[in-house]
């Protein structure tokens, strides 16, 4: 690994999570201040192999992979470099925290739903994450992911809290009617 450019990936995360902070202490996380961190995020992503060169990363051993880039001390934000392979799906999901995510490279499609009934959702808009592009979620957003093409699609995905803290994330299964929650890892004070 390259110390330099190490060093200059880590400020620049720093720099990215700073700027985050201050948009959503000022506003909250609002759809206007989440659209401005996704600029920022498809910024920093656009710097792609200067900053995030392929051999700095592993790869993933299954479907997908998460990097820590930048962490908040106490309750605060995660940002992750991320890796999936081809065809990696996730069904869909509400991650109960919002979260802004940019393409380096590859291409993730991402659908968006509302809930129909207690365990049903429902396809309302898609988004193609792909290098240039990003897309946020809100706090109850829920999203699928498919990675298409034939190329892993890195990214950097920012969320509101770091994944050793995420709230339960409810998964929906449409195809059966079903949803199922995965249990929260927030400290009992903090949930």
């Amino acid at each position: 690994m390259n110390t330099g450019i190490a060093a200059d990936r880590g400020k620049a995360c720093q720099d990215l999570v700073r700027a985050a902070r201050a948009i959503v202490d000022a506003e909250g996380p609002t759809d206007a201040a989440l659209g401005k961190i996704r600029d920022l995020l498809v910024a920093l992503a656009g710097r792609g192999e200067a900053l995030f060169p392929r051999g700095d990363f592993a790869l993933p051993d299954g479907g997908g992979r998460n990097h820590p880039l930048e962490l908040e001390d106490g309750d605060g934000m995660g940002l992750y470099l991320t890796i999936n392979m081809p065809g990696k799906e996730a069904a869909p999901h509400d991650h109960g925290i919002w979260c802004v995510n940019a393409a380096i490279s590859g291409r993730e499609l991402n659908r968006f739903f509302r809930r129909v009934g207690e365990t049903g959702v429902e396809a309302i808009n898609e988004v193609m994450v792909e290098p240039g592009s990003g897309m946020y979620m809100t706090e109850h957003a829920i999203h699928d992911t498919l990675v298409v093409g034939d190329e892993p699609s890195w990214g950097l995905a920012l969320y509101g809290y770091a994944l050793i803290r995420f709230p339960s994330v409810v998964w929906f299964h449409p195809e059966f009617g079903t949803m199922r929650a995965s249990p929260s890892r927030r400290p009992a004070e903090a949930a």
